[in-house]
């Protein structure tokens, strides 16, 4: 949606005229926020879909650049929206992970039709530190396969993964090519269910240059334990994933 004509047409699918800003104490930059939230729910715009120019939008709506400016830099912030240098801005392509199935990343990046693929950091054996040894139950002396890698779809870095399994369960690091849990599989030992942890830290210079992201970036963290069904640690899991692509969803239901 580029030439004028579409871009007026988009203007007047979000926004109406200016009554469409409602009479109420509500600042005007939060009703447009909820006038762009509304568009994007309703299907009006769309994973990709170019916003009107500020100038546009404030001419239409009868309200400040500087309005209209604070509206979407919170929208940007919050990962609804996100801005090209020379491009304008755009809604953002969110990449839903639900947190009550056992997913593999490449099975949640496959879901949403995109090619998951890797970029290794290191990968090796070596003897369970002590915090392994409490997180997957192991015994002094023995030992662990790690692997630490970019997380990408279609070619994109979205995530850092930081994977521990005893080495009983899985030898060869370098056996792995793709997902950890189709290598689990194939050896019977897939977990069936996990205890997971998740919050939000910003990632220092290391891991913003691994993600392409400017340093002291907010990314969510998800550490996962997974299990067997008798409840016996077959993975430690630590991933850092862009905010601005994953929306996590949990199912709730009454006991």
């Amino acid at each position: 949606m580029t030439d004028t004509s579409l871009t007026s047409r988009l203007v007047e699918l979000i926004f109406g005229q200016p009554e469409a800003l409602r009479n109420s104490a509500t600042p005007l930059y939060i009703q447009l926020q909820s006038l762009i939230q509304e568009a994007i729910s309703q299907g009006i715009l769309q994973c990709n879909d170019a916003l009107p120019a500020e100038r546009e939008i404030a001419s239409t709506m009868k309200v400040s650049r500087v309005t209209v400016k604070r509206a979407i830099d919170d929208l940007v912030n919050d990962g609804i929206l996100t801005q090209r240098q020379g491009a304008g801005t755009f809604v953002n392509e969110r990449v839903v992970h639900e947190l009550n199935r056992l997913n593999s990343f490449s099975e949640v990046i496959l879901a949403v039709d995109k090619h998951p693929d890797s970029r290794w950091i290191e990968r090796g054996v070596g003897l369970a530190t002590s915090d392994e040894i409490q997180k997957l139950r192991l015994q002094p002396g023995d030992e662990v396969v790690r692997m630490f890698r970019v997380r990408m779809a279609d070619d994109k870095p979205v995530a850092l993964e930081h994977a521990t399994v005893p080495r009983k369960f899985l030898d060869n690091p370098f056996g792995i090519t793709g997902s950890l849990y189709e290598a689990l599989d194939e050896a019977g030992i897939r977990p069936v269910k996990a205890i997971q942890r998740l919050r939000a830290v910003a990632v220092d210079a290391t891991y913003a240059d691994y993600l392409d992201i400017p340093v002291g970036s907010p990314v969510i963290f998800l550490e996962r334990h997974g299990l067997l069904e008798d409840d016996t640690p077959v993975e430690h899991t630590r991933s850092h994933f862009l905010g601005d692509t994953f929306d996590f969803v949990t199912v709730i239901r009454e006991p």
